[in-house]
């Protein structure tokens, strides 16, 4: 009678020890599993992409409210601030992207409008203003003016010419005059400007 008790003592010493060998072994085990599987949240701040053009911010806009006036400087042949057959004049377009924190490229077309009443405006040429001197390139008529940016950059303006081609445009003389005399006749650009961002 001793030995079976002593048999069954060892029998239920044994299966305690193996018993408590699996919950260890489950504790572990059910603890890395919740260790994998831990999540954290990664927080950034969102570049900004603030652009105004000529002091205007674009954000949310598909076209700018405030009108791009051309410069039509005086000669012998005509008056301050008006266009007419062989004249030249420019206007400016002022980008200001101090708020964007990422370097972007930006083209420019400009060609005549739709609602133009002079067909023949063309533009010729266009160079970036700074303190250097002015080095005017010729106008693309297919990509139209390229050129990349800083982040941040505070101020640049293009200068873009136009003229009213009255050599190789398709209006005639009398075209042109009808255009002249008729008071509600506009000489308009359409100027589209797309950024992108590059790396």
């Amino acid at each position: 009678m001793k030995e079976s008790k002593k048999k069954d003592l060892r029998f239920v010493m044994l299966f305690l020890i193996i018993v408590s060998f699996s919950l260890i072994y489950l504790f572990q085990s059910s603890y890395a599993k919740y260790r994998r599987e831990v999540s954290g949240t990664v927080s950034a701040d969102i570049a900004s992409w603030n652009i105004k053009i000529n002091n205007e911010e674009i954000a949310n806009k598909k076209t700018l409210t405030n009108t791009i006036t051309p410069v039509f400087t005086a000669s012998s042949s005509h008056a301050e601030g008006v266009i007419a057959p062989g004249v030249e004049g420019y206007y400016r377009i002022t980008i200001d992207a101090s708020e964007v924190d990422v370097p972007f490229e930006v083209t420019i077309h400009s060609d005549v409008s739709e609602d133009s009443s002079v067909s023949d405006l063309v533009t010729t040429t266009w160079a970036p203003i700074t303190s250097e001197s002015i080095n005017y390139v010729t106008y693309n008529q297919e990509t139209g003016i390229v050129q990349s940016l800083a982040r941040n950059t505070e101020s640049y303006t293009f200068e873009i010419r136009i003229k009213w081609d009255d050599e190789d445009g398709t209006m005639d003389n009398q075209a042109d005059t009808a255009v002249g005399i008729d008071e509600n006749s506009k000489a308009l650009m359409k100027v589209t400007l797309h950024f992108s961002q590059t790396n």
